[in-house]
């Protein structure tokens, strides 16, 4: 894997460029994300100036958020995966296998494990935090897919919005599929605020 540059939090093709270069793994749910975000200003685009349009246009920042965020876990697995990468699992697990091995041995025969009991703690702690990383990589995949389908989903209530925009007598009140797409934001705040 080449080196993980962290995306631009500013600019559209920045974050668009950056998710290319990707592998494809890391990229798909980065590009899904900007599709995403570029229906959204496609329909907001396409509404005719009035108070529809108002309100979708003050949720665009949200959206461009949202779509940054999950741009910035994948970043985080990604690099969680690199780093993970650069140690050799097998071994470490086999290392402490011995070490543990080597340990019971002494104990058993009656000799001082200070020592050796160090290291076996050294050595598991080395192995636990590969695994942390290496976990939040493999895990990380189901959470994007969550993720995606948060935003699509909130770009489809803001598309109900939009067909229905011309329907609403203005000030008629809260619009269901407008509270649902704001829902939808605040579920992706809140699946993103869990994935760190």
């Amino acid at each position: 894997m080449g080196r993980n540059v962290e995306p631009m939090a500013d600019a559209a093709d920045d974050l668009a460029r950056w998710a290319a270069a990707l592998e494809p793994r890391w990229r798909e749910p980065v590009q899904r994300a900007i599709a995403s975000r570029d229906r959204y200003r496609g329909i907001v685009a396409g509404l005719a100036e009035g108070p529809t349009k108002q309100r979708l246009t003050s949720l665009a920042p949200t959206m461009d958020l949202s779509v940054q965020k999950i741009a910035d876990a994948v970043w985080r697995a990604s690099n969680a995966r690199s780093i993970a990468d650069g140690f050799d699992v097998e071994a470490a697990t086999s290392e402490l296998k011995s070490a543990r091995r080597d340990l019971a041995a002494i104990a058993s025969a009656g000799g001082d494990t200070t020592a050796l009991q160090a290291r076996v703690d050294a050595l598991a702690q080395r192995h636990r935090a590969i695994n942390d990383a290496l976990n939040l990589a493999e895990d990380s995949g189901g959470a994007f897919e969550e993720m995606n389908l948060r935003l699509e989903t909130a770009v489809a209530h803001a598309a109900s919005v939009a067909l229905r925009a011309g329907q609403l007598p203005e000030g008629s009140g809260p619009v269901p599929e407008l509270e649902a797409f704001v829902g939808e934001l605040s579920a992706l705040d809140a699946a993103l605020a869990e994935l760190g």
